[in-house]
């Protein structure tokens, strides 16, 4: 499977930070060289940024790099250009391509169910709602991307996810009765696979570390096991990669997995409310 030009593009900004470290040039010696600010060969070096080929040949002139590694490293910078098959908001792509080569997944939803189990008609609902403005040719499209996303979890390379949802989730009649009765019985289905766990968070819980926010926690076998954490709101989305930061979102995510029911409780519950929808 090719690898994406989102992880590609992480994997060139730890190298060249790597090899600028190397040869101790500060990162405003960098930006001089690339005539821009300092914060550019941040974002550069934490894989936020694309390149074009001649300002990565420029920096590896700074760095005195060898012919080997510099060809090696105008590879990468080629393949993080790629662009991406699947169409989705600019502010979104990062996520669908770190998504697409995630080795594992830790997703907290206190609102919906997470994209990766949904079905078409919970999608169509929740794309109408989002925006009652789109048209129907650009709401199939949203709904056809998404499957084409949640073709992973059962394919040869599919993810471990790990999934912790608020019981609101799944009470919310997202699409109708009829609607919601389908997609709690997705939930069961793929609940059952080896690679898919699922657990509720249920009122009785009251209080816990998560209230207010949803994140997802994705971990890479490449580049150097790397985790990131996705945060999004109604326009844009913020990724976190500093180790403390993911740290503190892992130790919430287990906080939350070891209050909520496990796997057999959920799908107790879950099975117990899709009879209410009927």
């Amino acid at each position: 499977m090719a690898v994406s030009p989102t992880v590609r593009r992480l994997q060139l900004g730890r190298e060249l930070r790597q090899l600028r470290e190397q040869a101790h040039v500060p990162r405003e010696a960098a930006a001089q060289e690339l005539e821009c600010d300092v914060s550019k060969i941040s974002r550069m070096e934490t894989g936020k940024l694309t390149l074009q080929a001649a300002e990565v040949r420029a920096l590896l002139d700074l760095y005195g790099i060898d012919e080997e590694q510099r060809e090696r490293i105008m590879g990468l910078a080629r393949e993080a250009r790629r662009r991406s098959s699947i169409r989705v908001p600019d502010w979104a792509r990062t996520y669908v391509g770190l998504e697409a080569v995630a080795a594992e997944i830790k997703d907290y939803e206190a609102e919906a169910v997470p994209g990766l189990l949904q079905t078409e008609a919970y999608t169509r609902a929740v794309t109408r709602a989002a925006d009652p403005t789109r048209s129907p040719t650009e709401v199939e499209r949203l709904v056809a991307t998404r499957g084409e996303r949640q073709g992973r979890l059962q394919g040869p390379d599919a993810p471990q996810l790990w999934v912790v949802m608020n019981e609101g989730v799944i009470r919310r009649r997202v699409g109708g009765a009829g609607a919601m009765g389908e997609q709690l019985e997705r939930l069961l289905e793929l609940g059952a696979l080896p690679t898919v766990s699922i657990q509720i968070l249920p009122y009785a819980v009251g209080a816990h570390a998560a209230m207010g926010s949803s994140f997802i926690i994705l971990r890479l076998a490449e580049p150097d096991d790397a985790q990131v954490v996705y945060l999004e709101d109604l326009w844009s989305a913020d990724y976190v990669d500093r180790p403390a930061q993911v740290t503190a979102y892992n130790n919430v995510f287990d906080r939350v997995a070891v209050a909520a029911l496990d796997a057999t409780g959920s799908a107790r519950l879950i099975e117990q409310v899709r009879g209410e929808m009927s």
